[in-house]
């Protein structure tokens, strides 16, 4: 749901050993060039690239903040909701303010030129990002509370607003990984809601956690911090609010 890169994740392009802000780029056991190649669709590189780089990108496409955060929203809507409609209105309000229009800003902006990528890969964008989803999530979040939606809708999307502004507080210094949190963030809520049966989902963040690690997008300190803000988070200010 860091500014979730609001994302969506509701997240350093590899330049010549050095990243745009200044810091050490990451760097792939193929090199830079492969991954940024790699990333922006180049067919002959990506027959290069080692199989585990294509399967972590492709991971890192499909579990991206912003489908988790819909599918999140809708999940926790159909639990909390009288009804089915009344489900789908609040899943959808939640869906759109936390993940689907923050989503489409970023896809404008990287066709406009203005943003990288669509994980907005570099850090000082992110910042500027930032600003709009949690924005976006604010709004929503007020028209959840103004037409009394379930306390549990509520509850997640001020725990999602949270953890990007927090993300985003992070990210004016260091590059924490938004896939990690929002990840980490979705399966605590899911633990918390439905109990130790959805332990099961775990394994999926720590595939989400290596696969951007694989993609050279982040360091393994970065997705354990994410890891660790989205479970610290949800768990608290989830479980305040429900």
């Amino acid at each position: 749901m860091r500014p979730p890169t609001l994302c969506s994740g509701w997240c350093l392009p590899l330049l010549s050993g050095r990243d745009r802000s200044g810091g050490a780029a990451l760097q792939e056991p193929g090199g830079s060039d492969q991954a940024m190649s790699t990333r922006h669709g180049d067919p002959a590189m990506a027959q290069r690239i080692p199989r585990r780089l294509r399967v972590a990108r492709l991971i890192g496409e499909l579990l991206s903040p912003p489908p988790i955060l819909v599918m999140l929203a809708l999940i926790v809507a159909w639990d909390s909701s009288p009804t089915p409609a009344m489900a789908i209105l609040w899943g959808g309000i939640a869906a759109l303010f936390a993940s689907v229009l923050p989503y489409a800003l970023i896809l404008r902006g990287v066709r406009q030129g203005r943003l990288s990528d669509k994980n907005i890969s570099v850090r000082e964008q992110r910042i500027r990002f930032g600003v709009v989803a949690i924005t976006s999530i604010l709004i929503g979040l007020v028209l959840l509370a103004a037409f009394d939606a379930p306390a549990e809708m509520v509850a997640l999307v001020a725990s999602v607003a949270v953890g990007v502004a927090c993300g985003w507080v992070i990210t004016l210094w260091w590059k924490i990984s938004v896939h990690a949190a929002i990840a980490a963030g979705a399966a605590t809520v899911l633990l918390l809601i439905f109990g130790p049966a959805l332990l099961a989902v775990w394994p999926l963040v720590a595939v989400i956690a290596w696969s951007r690690v694989q993609v050279g997008d982040h360091t393994t300190a970065q997705v354990l911090a994410g890891v660790a803000l989205g479970v610290v988070v949800n768990a608290t200010v989830f479980t305040l609010l429900r």
